[in-house]
């Protein structure tokens, strides 16, 4: 069980095949770059180049193993959907929780 993701040629157009068998259109604007988001957390971040062909890195490792073949990405693992989206930086910035008084009553009493 796998979903292979391969960039269509001279587009901004991604090809889904194995679970999976659909197109995805990138929101591609100004910005090169652009996420692609899959059901067992993995997160990559796609760059097209002047050319328009695709480079990818991980911004968020998930649950299945990947493999980069060429242009495209193979993710070893069950999936239930993959969708792409518009680049926000904001989304690779971790989210610290904040840290909760380990005795709330007994601070009150002490001061």
């Amino acid at each position: 069980m796998t979903v292979t993701i391969e960039p269509i040629p001279g587009t901004v157009h991604l090809r889904s095949t194995g679970d999976i068998e659909t197109v995805l259109i990138v929101p591609y604007d100004d910005d090169d770059r652009f996420f692609i988001g899959f059901s067992d957390g993995t997160l990559l971040q796609g760059t097209y180049d002047g050319s328009l062909r695709c480079d990818w890195k991980v911004a968020r490792e998930g649950a299945g193993p990947l493999r980069f073949v060429r242009e495209s990405v193979v993710l070893e693992w069950s999936v239930e959907w993959v969708t792409a989206s518009v680049y926000d930086a904001n989304v690779l910035v971790p989210q610290v929780p904040q840290s909760l008084p380990l005795f709330p009553d007994l601070d009150l009493r002490a001061a």
